[in-house]
Parts: C-alpha cells; structure tokens; sequence
C-alpha cells in the first residue's frame, strides 16, 4: 500500500454546556456531538525522500472553497503536521510522506475541521504504515491535539461527551439535513472561553441528561442549549436573528455550534432543509449557507490505487 485516503466530516454541537474552570485553564464542559457530511479530505502518500511534505489547498469543488475559508495558514502549524509529527514518534517510525489537505470546512467556525483533519491524519497514517499503533493510543495522541479529536477518532455519527469533551458515549442519530449559516465573524475559542468564565456562574450545578440512549427526534430540555450563545449573539445580535429564522422556518435544533461562529438548523426533510437554505442565504448579514446531511458513521480511511 503506498496512498491512503480519508474524508474528515465536520460536527456541530447540539448541546454545550460550560461545567467548570479547571486551574490548567482547560474547562470542563458537557457536550452532544453530531458529524455532519460536511467533509475535508486528505491523502497520504509514501515517498522517498525522508520527512513530512504537507501542502494545504482547497477544495475548490466544495461547499466551503470561496473566501469562507480565508487564509489558509502555514501547513507546519497545521494540526495535521502536529498529528503527523507525533505520529511517527510514537510509531518509532522515520516519516517519509507526503500529505494533501484539500479544506471545505470553514476555520474558526465551531465546525471542528482542524481536530478533524487531525484525527483523519492519525487514522490514515496507522492505515499506510500497517497499523503500528492500537485505537487506545491513537486516542491518547489526539487528545494532546484537540479535546474534539477524541470525537472524530470514536468513529461513530453522535456522542455525548464530557470532561474537556474527550470523554465519550457513542450514541446513534437519527437521519437528518443540516444548514449551516457560517457568517463572516469570527472569536477565538481562547477569548470565548475566557468570555464565558466571567459570565457563567461556575462550577456549574449537576443536571440529570435523561433520555440520552440516543440522539432523540426532539432534544428534551436538559440537553438544549449552548453557553456560548449569550457572548456571540451579544457581540453579534445578527447571528442571534439567523438562528431565531432557522427556528421559525421549522428547525427541529436551531443554535450555535461549538464556541462558534457557525449557526445550524436541523430539519427532517430535504426540502423543508432547502427552504430555509434559501431564506437564510437572502439574510442581510450574508452568511455562507452550507447543506450537509448528519451520518451515523465517521468515514474509514481507505487505500488508493496509485504507483
């Protein structure tokens, strides 16, 4: 095997709730993941020459290739080089790859496409080198990444999470069509967190997440909501009128995903999901609307035909 290909979906967070600050600084939260088919994709490649090539480009096919995603930064801090390093430190392997990242999903959005990427890189490299490395310890390097690389290494569509996020119950999801307005603000999740630790009465009282088997049809009370939402839509009250529009136009879940600045509305139908595309894309604030379906599963990566 000399190529490796995987696709990196992007999430939202149909619930997130700020538990506690932890004297690290790291904050304890509690979490619903849901993957969306929303993907960045990434190839793998053996080479001869020694060392770790990495080239970012993107997706110009995709939903997210025109200036949503902004400046693309310097591939040696991009979270796939950082997985890619640990990577072969932990395998005891000398790197000899090249790598291409080809973006779709847009950065500093809550849409989680750099922990996924990471996670997609882990899990493409074990694949190209023989599977070196057991899940447990793939887990263990991508936390050290990213508290949301745990999600997208446990394979499955949803999961209830808590700790820093990387403590995770699987959960199957039913089928739904996801908009996602990704509008052209942006926080940095740092200034987010450190926001909502002056805001948030913390550590947070216990709640009892009741009826989390699985992803429910409707969301019951105690799992709806993100903490986030006060300190965005305060900076930002547009992005509090996108998601009361996604509300009103039928959206099972419409909230704020991550620490933001992305707002989603998930509905049962693809058309009711096309409407609403439609009337958020004539919003005066002019957000990039994506359209992506939920999956029940993270994609594997798989071989490619190649020299």
């Amino acid at each position: 095997m000399s190529a490796v290909t995987v696709r990196c979906p992007a999430k939202i967070n149909l619930h997130l709730r700020i538990l506690a600050r932890e004297d690290s600084g790291y904050h304890q939260i509690e979490t619903l993941f849901q993957a969306v088919g929303l993907f960045d994709g990434l190839q793998v490649r053996k080479r001869a020459e020694a060392g770790i090539a990495l080239e970012v480009r993107r997706l110009e096919s995709g939903p997210g290739s025109g200036d949503i995603l902004g400046d693309l930064g310097d591939p040696a801090r991009n979270t796939v080089m950082t997985a890619a390093t640990a990577f072969f430190e932990a395998a005891g392997i000398d790197p000899a790859v090249e790598i291409v990242l080809a973006k779709a999903i847009p950065a500093g959005t809550g849409l989680g496409g750099a922990s996924s990427d990471a996670a997609g890189a882990l899990a493409a490299l074990n694949r190209l080198h023989g599977n070196p490395l057991a899940a447990g310890r793939l887990l263990r390097i991508g936390r050290r990444i990213g508290s949301d690389v745990a999600f997208f290494r446990q394979r499955r569509g949803a999961a209830l999470a808590w700790g820093r996020g990387d403590r995770l119950l699987p959960l199957a999801s039913p089928s739904r069509e996801v908009v996602i307005a990704a509008p052209a603000e942006r926080m940095a999740t740092a200034t987010a967190y450190g926001e909502a630790s002056v805001r948030l009465d913390l550590p947070a009282d216990a709640a009892v997440l009741e009826g989390l088997d699985r992803v429910p049809p409707r969301l019951p009370p105690s799992v709806r909501g993100n903490d986030f939402e006060p300190i965005l839509f305060g900076r930002w009250p547009h992005l509090g009128e996108i998601r009361a529009e996604l509300a009103r136009l039928g959206a099972l879940e419409a909230r704020l995903t991550g620490s933001g600045s992305a707002i989603f509305g998930t509905f049962s139908t693809a058309d009711a999901a096309d409407r609403a595309a439609r009337r958020i894309a004539g919003h005066p604030a002019a957000p990039t609307v994506l359209r992506a379906p939920t999956l029940t599963a993270i994609p594997e990566p798989e071989a490619i035909a190649g020299p």
